[in-house]
């Protein structure tokens, strides 16, 4: 079976291209030297995968720039149940996977990217990190905050968190389906909203 690391990562980078945002277009950059050898990880699979994985890729416009990329991407992921560690800020209804890191091989300026996948009617608090995210929305709603910004996500929107931005995402009568990658600060510090001082792990 063929690897869709490279496949995916040449999508998202065409797709940035695509954009007529500037910082977009600089990812692009990034996505394209991470390495085409770049080992896959073993994929897994979760409650929150389990129960809305199927729903959330069948809810993919066809059109969309990564509908087969990510699709496949996400059959064979890593998924987890994932809390940042601190079930009593967020007790779970969401599941992430990490597909590619900074773990060798890797570029001098390494990038993290990943799926989310959130379950209809679930709010992800406000939490921040020291890294820049960018998010390509795959499918489904979710009322969004950054800052003081507040808008609707929908499939084929692509988003920008500045380091530090406060921000969260609520899910309507559908799940959330996301990649998003990280750059810059991508060992610093990710904190809730409510727990500032409060140091999450990685997962």
């Amino acid at each position: 079976m063929s690897g869709y690391l490279p496949t995916l990562l040449d999508d998202v980078s065409r797709l940035c291209r695509d954009s007529d945002k500037p910082v977009f277009e600089a990812l692009s950059i990034q996505i394209d030297n991470v390495p085409k050898n770049k080992v896959e990880k073993t994929s897994s699979t979760c409650p929150t995968a389990d129960a809305c994985l199927e729903s959330a890729l069948a809810a993919i416009p066809p059109d969309h720039g990564l509908h087969a990329s990510a699709s496949v991407a996400a059959v064979r992921a890593p998924w987890h149940e994932a809390t940042r560690g601190v079930p009593e800020f967020f007790a779970g209804g969401y599941a992430a996977a990490y597909l590619a890191d900074e773990t060798p091989p890797a570029s001098d300026d390494p990038i993290r990217m990943g799926l989310l996948l959130q379950r209809a009617a679930i709010a992800y608090p406000g939490h921040a990190h020291d890294a820049e995210e960018f998010y390509f929305i795959l499918s489904g709603e979710a009322h969004w905050r950054i800052d003081t910004q507040d808008f609707t996500a929908q499939p084929g929107d692509l988003i920008h968190h500045t380091p530090c931005a406060i921000h969260a995402m609520e899910t309507t009568d559908s799940p959330l389906l996301a990649l998003w990658v990280w750059r810059g600060e991508l060992t610093g510090r990710f904190w809730y909203e409510s727990a500032p001082n409060v140091n999450c792990p990685k997962k």
